[in-house]
């Protein structure tokens, strides 16, 4: 036993060493008990887990039991561990951590997975109802999230709705949210369920990366029916940044930070004014249109919250964008494609084009415009016939011809061109008719230097939608990219046919091999309801 006699010793220093006693024994190897082990936690927490080393030594005289050593875990939201090795599980969420124990240079490591089991039971509801039934799957049920939503870790509760079947009165409804990680329950006699910031936070934080199944079961007088079961993808990473959206109801711009509510920005209550298409530079300026389409543009600069140009400057511009640097900025009007100073917005020069052109787009690598070429232009937001087209961006505010990039088939009509935060993809709108406000439009993407468009069919869901305007997100930290637009779809039984900001998933990988690389689109939380909600421009 004196082989282990130095490294016991060693034990309680904060940084120990290797021991060296005049024999050359040394720590050889370390284990950990038990190597893999579930808990079941939740609101009152789960029962501790003891976890044991054990240590061989170079003098191959047996496995000894380690007292003491430094303990550690890889998920401290799955709950905590002391320096004896007991581990307690989180009374608040669920979660895999890895078990670590060092000692002398050598470390080892055992798994630990704790799954939060939890029920919310209304006051007036039995769970034992739900016991027994021989359950009829209805598909009618569901009305909002769609089946298979991907959501950024960061994103409030969704607001889970659905109906009973053929309204028929339901006596309570059983919501289940399953993982490896998660076992939740929730019985209402309501349509719907929000959760709490607290148990969303937990349920999202358990299961980034990962996915959640939610089953929905109905009992009434006489019937038991089910939903088919849905998934919900939740994102490893936060959504960044804050969208600035168009509202005619509100007159002007909101301002929604993602994960938070929307404000009033720049409206006609602030400003005086109508404030209508916007595009906003990396140096926090905002370029604007007042009141109306053919209308004077202003310039706001969003730090100082001051105006830049004014609607009595004479400059005008209804689509606009600014170079990635600040220093340019770029409008269209009246089919005709302007240069003005990136800060102050003054106006330099007309670029001679063969064509006419509207709603441009400047790539966030500053190599390259996409912009629309149009066969009939009764405004820059009225017209038919549009194409995407590129131009090279050559320096110093001087371009290269424009170049054919998506041709439509006769009949289709391309517009509303956004680039991608990497630069490196194209979305748009294809539609039936003119491009303002088409119940056809559809969201399409393509790779920026040519080559298949690729429908977002599970964004796009249906026709009849006006799926317009689409806008990226920052580009995250992640594979998965982010892209917004407007939308007349039903969120629910809450709207129907009143454009709201939507959000879909986008995978490059997948649209890189020509699949749709969208998952059907979400709400996004914090807005009003009950405003038509427009140009989601999305910044940091």
């Amino acid at each position: 036993m004196r082989a282990l006699a130095p490294l016991l010793l060693l034990l309680a220093c904060e940084k120990p060493t290797l021991p060296t006693p005049d024999d050359g024994v040394a720590l050889a190897a370390l284990r950990v008990e038990p190597a893999e082990v579930e808990a079941i936690t939740g609101p009152g927490g789960g029962v501790p887990i003891q976890f044991t080393a054990y240590a061989t030594t170079s003098a191959n005289d047996g496995e000894q039991r380690i007292e003491s050593a430094e303990w550690s875990l890889s998920n401290r939201s799955a709950g905590s561990i002391d320096q004896d090795g007991r581990f307690v599980p989180s009374d608040s969420n669920g979660g895999i951590s890895w078990v670590t124990v060092r000692l002398a240079g050598q470390e080892a490591q055992a798994t630990v997975t704790v799954r939060y089991v939890d029920s919310v039971v209304q006051e007036g509801v039995d769970r034992a109802w739900f016991e027994g039934q021989d359950w009829v799957e209805d598909d009618r049920l569901w009305s909002y999230p769609e089946d298979g939503v991907n959501l950024p870790r960061n994103t409030p509760s969704i607001h889970f709705q659905w109906a009973a079947p053929d309204a028929v009165p339901m006596q309570a409804w059983r919501l289940r949210f399953r993982s490896a990680l998660t076992d939740i329950s929730i019985y209402t006699t309501d349509l719907g369920w929000i959760a709490d910031e607290a148990t969303w936070a937990g349920l999202v934080s358990t299961n980034a990366g990962g996915s959640l199944s939610v089953d929905l079961w109905g009992v009434g007088d006489g019937i038991a029916v089910k939903a088919p079961q849905h998934a919900v993808t939740v994102n490893r990473m936060d959504a960044r940044g804050a969208i600035y959206y168009w509202s005619p109801s509100a007159t002007g711009i909101m301002e929604l930070p993602y994960g938070g509510q929307a404000e009033e920005y720049l409206t006609v209550n602030t400003t005086g004014h109508c404030i209508g298409c916007h595009a906003i530079s990396n140096t926090g300026l905002m370029a604007l249109t007042f009141d109306g389409g053919n209308a004077p543009l202003g310039v706001w600069d969003m730090e100082d919250e001051a105006w830049q140009q004014y609607a009595d400057a004479g400059l005008l511009g209804n689509f606009k964008t600014y170079s990635p640097d600040g220093r340019w900025l770029l409008s269209t009007f009246q089919g005709v494609l302007r240069l003005h100073d990136g800060t102050t917005g003054a106006f330099l020069q007309e670029l001679p084009l063969a064509e006419t052109v509207t709603q441009v787009d400047w790539s966030p690598d500053g190599s390259r415009v996409a912009l629309v070429a149009t066969t009939s232009h009764s405004a820059d937001w009225v017209f038919g016939g549009g194409r995407i087209v590129t131009m090279d961006h050559l320096g110093e505010g001087s371009f290269g011809p424009l170049v054919d990039l998506y041709t439509p088939v006769a009949g289709l009509n391309a517009y509303y061109p956004a680039w991608s935060p990497d630069s490196e993809w194209l979305a748009f709108n294809l539609s039936d008719g003119d491009s303002y406000d088409d119940a056809t439009a559809r969201l399409v993407v393509m790779p920026g230097d040519g080559g298949r468009a690729v429908f977002l069919d599970a964004a796009n869901r249906d026709t009849e939608l006006t799926n317009s305007w689409p806008r990226w997100g920052p580009l995250p930290d992640d594979d998965i990219l982010w892209l917004a637009f407007s939308s007349k779809r039903s969120y629910g039984g809450i709207t129907a046919g009143i454009p709201q900001i939507w959000v879909t998933a986008f995978d490059p990988v997948v649209a890189a091999e020509g699949g749709d690389p969208s998952w059907p689109a979400f709400w996004l939380p914090g807005q009003d309801p009950a405003q038509g909600n427009h140009i989601p421009v999305w910044a940091e």
